[in-house]
């Protein structure tokens, strides 16, 4: 069976790794599973990223408008409600004709923020193609928001939105009127994480009525598993004694991760005598990954942040490493660290709140306490530092539980009797007593066609937002405007900063170039003055040379000399004394 799943990212963030798992989980049993996104951070060849078509001016102005109504007339418009995202349902990139996605048996659908409008969306179901899409936030039903914070407005008509200061042209309302205009009674099969998540999309305007199934997420229980605690702390350099609290997040300013409660909580801990003798003897350290956050230095708890973790074996160090997991989450869906952290063996605590209720059993293989109830959740964590066999006992069935429910494969069954089924219902439709293909047929032969195909963007906006979209992009550039002022303004500054820096930097050209002519002369002079020194040089070479001969020549005659003296100093006294023998010879008086 051919699969084609659709998401914004591959491996980025937790919506992408979550798609990206069930992408592999399909291969893993025998399937042929490929995605399309906005952006590929992985080497996978199956993953496509269709490049796009630059648009024409005129689009080009759209989408500069969309995102001044980003920004103008949402970001810089919250309450203090929220601060999750809170996204437009356009512009979208036009998959339609990409050749992926004709070849695909089951479109599965994810987190597709930036990547795909309502528009395209239509154009998607407008294929005929069996549609699962998995949620994994709101944001599908929602007139924008990614997490309502409690609001049931998307139930209804999502009218005066409690996380807009204002809204007068009514946006919420005509982005969730859209959604429904174009989706609602599409022939697709709604899937949740967890069973929160799928209780929304069923109470929810959009998804009413619809078939919603819960599948948990998955993770490589080959990549995420136990191993020594004392091992893992000695690779993240701690002692085998410290105990370590760990907890993280991708945003830890996002609200509904629930940060200021951690902090309140962990404060709590300091008042209880042996915590706060552990943290003087420096036997308890707080572990972090994720961004970056300084508020956690005024505990007075020692905190070690590992920053972004680049690899999938790093972070299995964290878990394994940390003597238990603190999961403070306010409104979440099934987040992926309660899977890795309970997949490492490590004990967790966490608020009991939406889709984690699903992964951890109060008291069986961790500790749930009252969504935003600090005191409880201090105590709870104050618990597990002081009891080693209830926090060995808790990562035991917390590993059990995912080996069980959560393997890639088991992931990839759950979607697999779905898909064959919508495969089969809209197979027989077309082919009325035409079986379709077996849950277990392998995939196909790989085709030889060109995926190197550039999509379209679609800058369209539904008939609603439609009637109101001069008046928003009006009042939204009422609010850019001032913004765009102060960036021209900054970047004329800057232009006239770096225009400064050039003409210092073409002063100080023209002074060098001049230093250089000066320099080039006294090179020229100092050539001439080398090769008159050159041939001074070779004179003297050939005078030392001759003097050299010379020398060697009256060498030679001081040898001769030295030889016919050596000979002479052997005769002569002979000879003197034949002279004396016959009378010849006078020495003179001083002999």
């Amino acid at each position: 069976m051919n699969i084609v799943q659709i998401s914004t990212y591959d491996v980025i963030g937790g919506a992408g790794r979550a798609a990206y798992r069930l992408h592999c989980g399909l291969r893993e049993i025998g399937h042929r599973s490929r995605m399309l996104v906005r952006e590929k951070a992985s080497d996978d060849p199956d993953v496509f990223c269709p490049s796009v078509i630059t648009p024409p001016k005129n689009d080009q102005e759209h989408i500069f408008y969309f995102e001044a109504i980003q920004r103008g007339y949402i970001d810089w418009n919250r309450t203090d409600v929220s601060n999750t995202m809170f996204s437009l349902p356009f512009p979208g990139h036009d998959l339609s004709s990409f050749p992926v996605l004709a070849e695909a048996d089951i479109i599965n659908l994810h987190w597709i923020t930036g990547f795909q409008s309502i528009q395209t969306l239509k154009k998607l179901f407008s294929l005929q193609k069996p549609i699962v899409w998995t949620l994994h936030d709101m944001w599908p039903f929602t007139g924008g928001c990614h997490y309502s914070a409690g609001c049931q407005q998307y139930c209804q008509d999502c009218c005066a939105c409690p996380q807009l200061c204002e809204d007068p042209l009514g946006l919420t309302k005509t982005i969730l009127q859209d959604k429904l205009t174009h989706l609602k009674g599409s022939n697709l099969v709604v899937v949740t994480p967890s069973r929160w998540m799928a209780d929304c999309a069923k109470e929810s305007a959009l998804f009413r009525g619809s078939r919603v199934e819960v599948i948990p997420n998955s993770l490589e229980t080959d990549v995420f598993f136990p191993f020594p605690k004392a091992e893992a702390k000695r690779i993240l350099g701690f002692e085998e004694e410290t105990t370590i609290v760990l907890f993280g997040c991708q945003y830890f300013q996002e609200k509904r991760k629930g940060f200021s409660e951690l902090l309140s909580a962990l404060s709590d801990c300091l008042d209880h005598l042996e915590f706060h003798e552990l943290v003087k003897k420096d036997k308890l350290k707080v572990l972090t990954f994720g961004s970056p956050i300084d508020d956690l230095n005024r505990l007075g708890i020692p905190i070690v942040s590992l920053g972004t973790l680049a690899s999938d074996e790093e972070i299995r160090t964290a878990y394994c490493g940390a003597d238990l997991f603190v999961l403070p989450s306010l409104e979440d869906n099934l987040p992926n660290t309660i899977l890795e952290a309970m997949a490492c063996g490590t004990s967790v605590v966490a608020f009991d709140t939406g889709g984690i209720r699903d992964m951890v059993e109060d008291s069986v293989n961790g500790f749930l306490v009252p969504t935003g109830d600090t005191k409880a959740l201090a105590q709870r964590i104050l618990c597990l530092v002081f009891d080693t066999d209830k926090r060995n006992h808790f990562g035991s069935r917390s590993r059990e539980k995912v080996e069980m429910h959560h393997t890639l494969a088991a992931q990839a069954k759950g979607y697999l009797s779905i898909y064959q089924e919508l495969y089969d219902e809209i197979d027989g439709a077309r082919n009325e007593g035409f079986q379709g293909r077996s849950v277990n047929s392998q995939p196909d032969k790989e085709e030889t066609l060109s995926y190197d195909v550039k999509v379209p963007m679609d800058i369209e906006v539904g008939p609603e937002i439609g009637s109101i979209y001069e008046s928003l992009v009006l009042k939204s550039l009422q609010k850019f405007a001032p913004f765009l002022k102060e960036q021209l303004e900054e970047t004329e500054k800057d232009r006239a900063a770096r225009l400064e820096q050039v003409n210092e930097l073409t002063r100080l050209l023209a002074e060098s170039e001049t230093d250089r002519e000066a320099r080039l002369e006294q090179i020229r002079e100092l050539t001439k003055i080398a090769r008159k020194g050159q041939e001074t040089i070779q004179r003297l070479e050939h005078r030392i040379h001759k003097l050299e001969n010379e020398i060697r020549e009256y060498q030679d005659n001081m040898e001769t000399l030295e030889h016919i003296i050596h000979g002479l100093r052997g005769t002569l006294p002979m000879r003197i004394a034949r002279k004396v023998s016959f009378g010849r010879f006078d020495p003179p008086n001083k002999w």
